[in-house]
């Protein structure tokens, strides 16, 4: 048998073995759901997740479970990406040794296919397992600072609205729910929906607004949250309190937007150097090149 008919034989061996895992893994949440009402609290998760999960799940439920330290770490991630109602801090862990174990058997094709030495070998699957299995914790991270910096974006606007709410009567807890009405989908209106939900059923307000906080780690929500509470204990206007948190997040987000401004010229620095120079010089040089080769200098 050629090598390339030996790489074709362990492609399909290796194909058909995860599709036979997969549909055994099917069937055994099939089996393990029958009968469970269904879990409509959650949110939908990422793709890539979502067609882990059901193995997760098991492993999950078959697993002893993860320390209390550990699971509020993964909790605290979760929440600060807006998965809390997607991914439990259980799953996670699953997923964790699920990518590992992807990664793990992809490096062991990579190895097959190009044969490569002992050493090499070796360090390609130590690095793809390493990148497999913190691969959901580093999805997690990029996808809550993304997160915080459209919250961050919409906050001075929100505070605003809120502002003129309070200013035109309406308590802070009733000026909090209609402006959260008056916000475009996105993960503010998302956590302010929290907020609102915690009130009703009871959480009195400083503690919903300490979750926010708990919740969302950016400087604009954090310095929101202490002015608001330091306010009730106070006995301060909320109104005065809400109209410098306005203030100083609109005077924030112009010396961020002055700050991007004055970074663009050192960022379109390198482009400049490295793409538009050399074609210059390029045009410049050829028409000089093509006079010393018609003088016969070359």
């Amino acid at each position: 048998m050629s090598s390339h008919s030996a790489v074709l034989a362990s492609l399909l061996f290796g194909i058909s073995g995860a599709l036979a895992l997969l549909g055994s893994l099917a069937g055994i949440t099939a089996l393990r759901d029958a009968g469970r009402k269904t879990e409509t609290w959650r949110d939908p998760a990422p793709v890539l997740f979502r067609l882990l999960l059901p193995a997760a799940r098991i492993l999950a439920a078959f697993s002893p479970g993860i320390p209390e330290w550990l699971s509020k770490t993964m909790r605290k991630k979760l929440d600060a990406a807006g998965m809390a109602y997607a991914i439990l801090p259980e799953e996670l862990v699953a997923l964790r040794v699920l990518t590992a174990v992807l990664a793990l058997a992809l490096g062991i094709a990579f190895d097959h296919m190009l044969d490569a030495s002992s050493g090499v070998a070796l360090m390609v699957i130590t690095a793809l397992l390493a990148v497999g299995f913190n691969y959901p914790t580093i999805w997690l991270r990029d996808l809550g600072k993304k997160r915080g910096q459209q919250i961050e974006r919409a906050f001075p606007a929100l505070l605003e609205l809120l502002t003129l709410s309070v200013r035109a009567g309406l308590s802070f807890s009733v000026a909090l729910e209609q402006c959260t009405e008056q916000l475009r989908p996105g993960p503010l209106a998302i956590e302010l929906r929290r907020v609102n939900r915690e009130i009703r059923t009871g959480t009195t307000r400083r503690e919903a607004l300490e979750h926010l906080g708990e919740r969302v780690e950016t400087q604009a929500v954090q310095a929101f949250v202490s002015a608001v509470i330091q306010a009730e204990e106070t006995g301060a206007a909320i109104s005065n309190t809400l109209q410098d948190q306005a203030t100083q997040q609109r005077r924030e987000r112009f010396n961020r937007a002055e700050h991007k401004a004055n970074e663009a010229p050192v960022k379109l620095l390198l482009p400049l150097v490295g793409l538009l120079f050399p074609l210059t010089f390029l045009i410049i040089a050829f028409p000089i090149l093509m006079q010393f080769a018609d003088g016969g200098l070359f």
